[in-house]
């Protein structure tokens, strides 16, 4: 292992202003630690880079803010004006000065502990404020004050907190009014804790739990008693290293670099463990043992089953077969498998069951876990569970219309809704739901296979083609079906479906998902005429423009349609495979160029480099895959497709203690283009390869050029 420090080119500011929708935030934490610390900017400011003020920082259920004034709290008294000139912002350290207190503030942290260190101007005046919202528990003793709050944005999630306050002068506990920080006209009742010390430089160690205050002190007492500030660090520092060190670039800017490097930080950072002394809280709300196999979660699956969950099984073998037992553990306490699984439950977000996508991915990629248990669950998922976007439950008539007739049913636009259990903003995307729910019934119909269930497999390998009754070839679109089986009338596939497409599409319209069958490209060819024609569509999609309407007017109905490339948006997940998919149609070199051209406009050095909603690690881990020049069109398949890599040469450490090589002398900018690819020895005649044949521990080595060479893998 390297003994270089990879930190350095983390810059947690890189996406810190969003293009349209959320920002990311200079968070520090360990990987997946439970100890997340970032700071707490103005309410309601969604671009945080911008933010002029700083409100304290999060720890858990409490946002600990120094100040210089003893007086009754008051949360808004105590934020201070800052300047990036004066901040450092890397995953394992954050320090930035308060100037309004002339407060210099650093913290760090590890899994379920960290370390705050706050510098005053004088002993005096040395005040440190615990804020914390719904405050269901409190108290204080033998130098320690324990809180329990809610977490995760309100998702009824609970976490406690315990910091060291052995050395303060004085503790006093007041109910204060703070405001909401999704809706900040609001105002909510919040317990303050004023903490006075006499000394220039306090250090507040904490730790965070998801069961008890007694879990708190066992550890507390083993795992963060008597560390200071650098021997957190250095714990901090070491585990970033060891995942980021996993992948060695040669080639390429610093800023390349950066950017690289912070995207593999963000790819590796949820899901979060939240075992504590071998004991999780469950989704039956009961304590258990985690007998050895430690507790994420915090994932928004239908993001991450496209490249997050693949990178971190290559990367993090251990983690990612934790995270599978979690998720099977959630389907034993709850009955389903999880969609969004948060520590206060699963929350059914976004559209399909894609857990069964993670699953399938793990048993063709040879992860050891229960499959028959999984199969289970993935039947269970596919046979009695409601497809209603946002919604959970047993399957009603729209679940069962996908069921006996091959498509899940839409309305016409100025149709009133029949069904009382649609979500009434999310609608029924009938068209993405249609697509995305075959790609799992082809996951389970592999699950199936594996088990030696023939038939069964048989069986959702034909519903895996429902796909397919939607497309209409006189529009060359997949156009949504009422009930009765008859296309809606009025459609427009840049503009129907209303707010985000959603009666007919998930956050994107029809132009997107005419390429949302990620299991079956080769049927979608011949649904539509042929490579030739497919290519063209690909073609049309990167160009097409808004028909005379504004830009602006497009994004007003399409927020999450950003890094827009005419039709096609780098910003949102169901397009992150499609710029591999000239590969099907003989027109590689397109690929090629594209990869390059989205990650130049789109993925830059700054806080505006990420182009839409990262989504824990998602938008992250499209980068990392095409800087490295292969991505998981199908994670399912065990295979990769092959785009253009950015630098000159790729190391990644593998789970079996074997390297992968991507070598590609020269790869620039503009020698994108693949001229000649062989894998260990082997020259390729398909522009992919195999899991199995990465796991060799070999080679692959692209000729690449300046000129596309138009006849390889034609």
């Amino acid at each position: 292992m390297s003994q270089m420090d990879y930190t350095k080119y983390v810059d947690t500011n890189i996406g810190t202003i969003g293009h349209l929708l959320q920002s990311t935030a200079p968070n520090v934490q360990s990987p997946h630690g439970a100890a997340v610390v970032s700071p707490v900017f103005r309410m309601g400011m969604k671009d945080r880079y911008n933010s002029d003020k700083i409100f304290g920082f999060t720890a858990g259920c409490t946002t600990v803010m120094p100040t210089i004034d003893g007086g009754v709290p008051d949360f808004m008294k105590t934020a201070s004006i800052f300047d990036h000139d004066f901040e450092v912002a890397r995953p394992d350290h954050y320090e930035i000065l308060l100037e309004d207190s002339n407060i210099q503030e650093r913290h760090t942290a590890f899994q379920n502990y960290g370390l705050f260190e706050f510098t005053f101007e004088s002993a005096a005046n040395a005040y440190v404020v615990l804020y914390t919202k719904e405050c269901s528990a409190y108290k204080y003793e033998n130098g320690r004050v324990y809180l329990t709050g809610s977490q995760n944005g309100g998702r009824e999630a609970y976490i406690s907190a315990m910091f060291d306050v052995s050395d303060a002068a004085a503790v006093t506990e007041y109910d204060v009014m703070t405001p909401n920080g999704y809706k900040p006209e609001i105002e909510e009742k919040t317990k303050a804790i004023l903490i006075k010390f006499e000394k220039k430089t306090v250090a507040l160690p904490f730790v965070l739990s998801a069961l008890d205050f007694e879990s708190l002190d066992v550890c507390y007492e083993k795992e963060a008693k008597g560390k200071d500030y650098n021997a957190i660090l250095a714990e901090c520092k070491a585990a970033w290293n060891k995942v980021l060190g996993k992948i060695r670039v040669e080639g390429g800017d610093e800023a390349r670099k950066r950017v690289f490097y912070t995207a593999v930080y963000r790819a590796t950072s949820r899901m979060h463990n939240y075992s504590v002394n071998g004991k999780y809280f469950g989704f039956d709300k009961k304590m258990h043992d985690d007998e050895g196999h430690a507790y994420y979660c915090d994932d928004g699956i239908w993001d991450t089953f496209r490249g997050m969950h693949p990178l971190q099984l290559i990367l993090e073998p251990e983690v990612h077969r934790d995270t599978i037992e979690s998720y099977l553990r959630m389907y034993k306490e709850s009955g389903w498998l999880p969609r969004f699984p948060y520590l206060g439950g699963n929350v059914p977000c976004m559209i399909g069951h894609h857990t069964v996508s993670i699953l399938a991915e793990s048993a063709a990629k040879g992860v050891d876990f229960d499959l028959e248990l999984a199969y289970e669950a993935a039947y269970k998922n596919a046979t009695k569970r409601t497809m209603l976007p946002w919604k959970d439950g047993e399957a009603e008539e729209l679940t069962q219309c996908y069921y006996e007739k091959g498509f899940f049913p839409g309305l016409e636009e100025d149709e009133e809704e029949t069904c009382d259990k649609v979500h009434e903003f999310e609608n029924r995307q009938s068209v993405a739901v249609t697509i995305e729910h075959s790609y799992d019934d082809w996951c389970v119909a592999q699950l199936a296979a594996r088990l030696g269930k023939h038939d069964e497999a048989a069986f959702f390998l034909k519903r895996a083609m429902n796909y397919k009754n939607l497309y209409d070839k006189e529009i060359g679109f997949f156009h949504p079906r009422k009930m009765d089986g008859s296309f809606t009338k009025k459609y427009d596939p840049k503009f129907c479906g209303g707010q985000g497409g959603r009666m007919y599409y998930a956050e994107n319209n029809a132009y997107i998902y005419n390429f949302g069958a990620q299991h079956d490209i080769d049927g979608t060819i011949e649904l539509m005429g042929g490579k030739e024609k497919f290519a063209e569509k690909l073609d049309n999609l990167f160009v097409e423009q808004y028909d005379g309407v504004l830009k602006s007017t497009f994004l007003m109905q399409y927020p999450d349609a950003t890094g827009l490339m005419g039709q096609f948006c780098m910003g949102n997940e169901p397009s992150f495979h499609i710029p591999y998919l000239y590969n099907y149609c003989g027109q590689a070199y397109k690929t090629q160029r594209k990869i390059h051209e989205l990650i130049d406009l789109w993925f830059t050095d700054s806080p505006l480099g990420i182009c839409g909603d990262e989504d824990g690690g998602a938008m992250s881990a499209f980068l990392v895959f095409s800087a490295m020049g292969f991505y998981p069109v199908n994670p399912a398949s065990a295979e990769y497709d092959i785009g253009s890599p950015i630098f000159d040469k790729i190391e990644m450490d593998l789970p079996n203690g074997k390297t992968f090589t991507v070598c590609a002398a020269g790869a620039s900018g503009k020698a994108k283009y693949i001229q000649s690819a062989s894998i260990n020895g082997e020259a390729l005649a398909t522009p992919k390869f195999t899991h199995a044949q990465m796991m060799e521990g070999g080679e692959l080595v692209l000729a690449m050029g300046e000129r596309p060479n138009k006849e390889l893998f034609a």
